[in-house]
């Protein structure tokens, strides 16, 4: 699966959204005040997503 990230604008901030294959969204992000910002966060899930741990706390 590959996804994409879009980044998009929700009223005067800036969101990231984190799309599937078949377009449905599976997370989306706070709020930026600027969109280099969001490219940061971005970059942040990226680097730790493939080795987060799974911790069920249900």
């Amino acid at each position: 699966m590959a996804g994409r990230f879009e980044i998009y604008r929700d009223e005067e901030q800036f969101r990231f959204r984190l799309t599937g294959d078949d377009g449905a969204t599976l997370v989306t992000s706070e709020t930026y005040s600027e969109k280099e910002a969001t490219i940061v966060g971005i970059k942040g899930i990226r680097d730790c997503a493939s080795t987060a741990l799974i911790a069920d706390v249900s």
